[in-house]
């Protein structure tokens, strides 16, 4: 296809770069037929008949016989729409493919540039999604993107081998069957469900799930003809890897329990094999409850009341519950004693305000049975039958009585609790209530109507109910005939303890004696607000420093309506500055007051005390003071000493007159004497002076002084 031509030198070099770079001296073009040829082979080869899920390859050949030159050897491949691209990838790797390129639905694969001899075989992967027809036509080599030529596998030497149609399973080529036994029972029977998909068509199936889909039952077990049975305990029966040869029937038995709904709702059962296209519908399984009717008169109390099983077409107020009667049969229905057929007294329940005893009834019809009860108290009465370990049908029956009263409600207790809190019991006071009374939360029925007496009632409020901060309506409903709503009480939820705060700050006080102001300390919100509703918290005071606090009743008060409320309290020794701090069990944010002062107490005068007599002047040569301390047997005494003349006081310390008072200590001179000498030229300070002296004495922690003083005159 190419023509020889002389070239110059710098073409050759030219020409010698090409095929260096392509393996081939000619230029590039579009493919011709013989440049390139190949084969695709299709599997599986059509004819063929597969599922949905199943896999088909196409293995590309290639032997290039006349290089494209310096462009890529494309391969492409226009899928049809019923196959969805998985992979393409070549042995060894080295090609790559793409998806949707150059358009959608086709498959590129890149060579790259090559030479003359064989292609490395390359394969196309594909999941089947619905038939599809494969042709010639749609498989073809390129010369570059470029090449508007492209060489197909639909002419020339190229060839296509296994093209044809792929049809996939569909619900048309096979046969579903599934009858039941029986195929009418009662609620919580036992069910045999046998399924089958017989395969009419001429080929093989591959592997593939199925199930047997009951809505309404319980499966108990599984056996698959075909692959492997699935777990019980769900609505469907699974078979997980069967396969079916041509003509074959895939059987799925089931063993089930029919589920207790409200109204006996028949199982409707379908059997689905996606991956066959199979979704088909079977026969179904009747679900009777037990039908219950009321056989004697009017409900009242002091009546009998009579229900036996019975076929009841529909719900009646009072007097049938719909169902069929009870079969004589022990596969279909079977009491508490799984040898009778019939229902016992024990099957059934009777439940109401004044149901009395309750015994089996007589008179019900051929195979069928009952209770009689007779009620004492008007209300609603629920008679229950219970068969087949589960299942249940429910007759309600309305006693009226006289018409009951209006309640009135006049208070709860407690009418308050913190956020957060567990449940707690309100007790309701009032009157007109009824066994029958209903308590309602803001509206809604609280669990938990004890009756205590026409004045009294107690309910459970439970704890999602105080989870937030606000305020809820109690009421009290008596139903009909007659009843009614009583006024609404309001029950307050406080936000929840966090910190304590003094809200009556210690005053000012004396040593040994109670403060003038008694401490109030208060358990209040994060917000500052007090919580009146509790009443369990222990708060403990304590006192800085080194001093020492006492209260009447101690230290520690558990708290009233959020307060803790202390008295008698005392701080000992004087001092400034003091502050009190409050803790908390359980813990709290502790809170400390604010400073206050404490005195010393004023000495306690005593006779105790006493100065020797003294007759005349006393020479300032032989100065001494004493005092005698009587019983005191005191830890220390002082005294001071005042000078007529000007009113200053003596300093022994410093031995000097100063204006301030000051107690000079004593030192003991005997049992109880005690005596503080003037000595050396401190003499000289008292030259003819009249002084004033005052004794004073630490004994047991309480302070005394000298009930008299003495006055001395120096010379």
């Amino acid at each position: 296809m190419t023509a020889r031509h002389r070239l110059p030198f710098s073409a050759l070099v030219a020409a010698l770069l090409l095929v260096l770079l392509g393996g081939t001296s000619r230029p590039a073009h579009a493919l011709a037929e013989g440049d390139v040829t190949f084969t695709v082979t299709q599997s599986p080869a059509a004819p063929a008949t597969v599922q949905v899920g199943s896999t088909v390859t196409f293995t590309v050949t290639a032997t290039v016989n006349n290089s494209p030159g310096v462009v890529p050897l494309l391969f492409e491949f226009d899928y049809p729409a019923g196959l969805d691209f998985r992979s393409g990838a070549s042995t060894p790797p080295g090609v790559v493919c793409s998806d949707n390129t150059p358009s959608t639905g086709i498959v590129r694969c890149d060579y790259g540039v090559v030479s003359t001899g064989p292609r490395v075989p390359l394969t196309l992967t594909f999941t089947v999604t619905a038939s599809a027809t494969t042709g010639p036509a749609q498989a073809a080599m390129r010369a570059g993107a470029s090449d508007g030529a492209p060489d197909s596998a639909a002419d020339g030497d190229d060839a296509f081998t296994g093209a044809g149609t792929l049809t996939v399973f569909a619900s048309s080529m096979f046969t579903v069957t599934g009858p039941a036994s029986p195929p009418s029972t009662f609620e919580r029977a036992t069910v045999t469900y046998t399924a089958t998909l017989t395969n009419d068509s001429s080929a093989a199936t591959g592997p593939f799930d199925a199930s047997l889909q009951l809505p309404g039952a319980v499966v108990q077990s599984v056996s698959c003809s075909s692959g492997t049975g699935g777990p019980p305990g769900s609505a469907q029966a699974s078979c997980t890897g069967a396969s079916l040869a041509s003509g074959a029937k895939l059987t799925i038995t089931a063993e089930l329990l029919a589920e207790d709904t409200a109204a006996g709702d028949d199982v409707e059962a379908r059997l689905v094999a996606a991956a066959l296209g199979v979704d088909a519908p079977l026969a179904g399984i009747t679900v009777h409850e037990v039908g219950l009717q009321r056989t004697s008169g009017t409900p009242a109390v002091g009546s009998p009341v009579t229900v036996c099983t019975a076929a009841v077409a529909s719900d009646a107020a009072s007097t049938a519950a719909a169902g069929a009667a009870q079969p004589n049969d022990l596969s279909r229905m079977k009491g508490t004693n799984s040898a009778q057929a019939v229902l016992q007294l024990s099957d059934f329940t009777v439940s109401g305000p004044g149901v009395g005893t309750v015994v089996a009834a007589a008179g019900c019809g051929a195979n069928q049975s009952g209770v009689t009860f007779t009620p004492s108290a008007p209300g609603t009465y629920i008679l229950t039958a219970r068969y087949n370990t589960g299942g249940t049908n429910v007759l309600s029956i309305d006693v009226p009585g006289s018409s009951n009263p209006v309640p009135v409600l006049a208070a709860i207790s407690p009418n308050t609790a913190v956020a957060g809190s567990g449940p707690l019991t309100l007790a309701l006071t009032g009157s007109g209530f009824i066994p029958a009374s209903d308590v309602r939360w803001n509206g809604t029925s609280l669990p938990g109507v004890t009756y205590v007496s026409p004045t009294s009632l107690t309910v459970t409020i439970p704890a999602a109910h105080l989870t937030s901060p606000g305020t809820a309506s109690v009421t009290v409903v008596n139903p009909s005939p007659g009843g009614g709503t009583s006024s609404p009480q309001t029950f307050t939820i406080s936000a929840p303890a966090a910190k304590l705060a003094f809200t009556t700050q210690p005053g000012n006080g004396t040593a040994g004696q109670p403060l003038s102001v008694q401490p109030v300390v208060a358990v209040q919100t994060a917000a500052g607000a007090t919580v009146t509703a509790d009443s369990a918290t222990v708060v403990t005071l304590a006192v800085s420093g080194s001093a020492t606090l006492t209260c009447t009743g101690g230290l520690s008060k558990t708290v009233a309506a959020g307060l803790a409320v202390f008295t008698g309290c005392t701080v000992t020794p004087a001092g400034t500055g003091y502050t009190l701090t409050a803790t908390s069990s359980p813990p709290l944010t502790p809170a400390t007051s604010a400073p206050f002062n404490v005195t010393a107490a004023p000495p306690t005068p005593t006779s105790q005390l006493a100065f020797p007599a003294l007759s005349g002047p006393v020479p300032r040569s032989r100065l001494a003071f004493a005092v005698d301390s009587g019983t005191l047997t005191p830890d220390e005494v002082r005294l001071t000493i005042r000078r007529g003349s000007d009113g200053k006081y003596w300093n022994a310390a410093a031995a000097a007159w100063q204006d301030d008072p000051i107690q000079n200590a004593m030192t003991s001179a005997g049992s109880t004497s005690w005596r503080l000498a003037i000595t050396g030229t401190a003499r000289r300070s008292f030259l003819s002076t009249t002084v004033t002296i005052e004794a004073f004495a630490t004994a047991g922690g309480t302070e005394y002084r000298s009930a008299a003083t003495a006055t001395i005159a120096i010379r």
